[in-house]
């Protein structure tokens, strides 16, 4: 099966949306942005195998997120408790990307190494610039590894749910 780049486009810009958003904000009405682009994501791609596959990632997510939250590695700054609303946000959000506009990161894993530490592990030092968070020195290192492992983990959970997800995007 192949994505439509159109919904591709969609979904990658929603996202950074809002990530924008909840990050720039740190408003608990945030949240609404992202329940939206829940929404959305229902509409247009949503398949029950596929919510089967992401709502473990969504959890276990916001589970190291709350590790780190509850050391001194990483301050998540905002309203909520026992992690900040527009954190929770950001989690219903991302893996609703991994089928859909990152979905050319299957099967690569070196990408999907390199995009962690980069992309996954960069947005947290991103949301301390931005006032979002505070880390620990050491953090601003061990947060973008711990990426590193996170994405590829998360594509293999992927794979092991055995969907027929679209992996191609294809330009009509």
């Amino acid at each position: 099966m192949k994505l439509n780049a159109g919904k591709a486009i969609l979904n990658y810009a929603g996202f950074q949306i809002g990530w924008f958003l909840l990050v720039l904000t740190q408003s608990a009405w945030a949240v609404f942005w992202a329940l939206g682009f829940v929404v959305m994501h229902a509409a247009l791609f949503g398949s029950r195998r596929e919510w089967q596959a992401v709502i473990p990632i969504m959890i276990l997510g916001l589970l190291v997120d709350l590790i780190w939250h509850l050391t001194p590695a990483v301050q998540f700054l905002g309203a909520g408790q026992p992690v900040p609303l527009w954190l929770v946000g950001l989690w219903l959000m991302f893996p609703l990307t991994l089928n859909h506009s990152l979905a050319w990161l299957k099967g690569r894993l070196g990408l999907q190494i390199v995009l962690g530490v980069v992309g996954g592990g960069g947005s947290y030092v991103a949301g301390t610039q931005f006032g979002a968070a505070t880390m620990e020195p050491w953090a601003l290192i061990a947060v973008p590894l711990a990426w590193g492992l996170w994405l590829p983990l998360f594509y293999w959970w992927l794979d092991r749910q055995n969907h027929t997800l679209p992996t191609q995007i294809e330009t009509t």
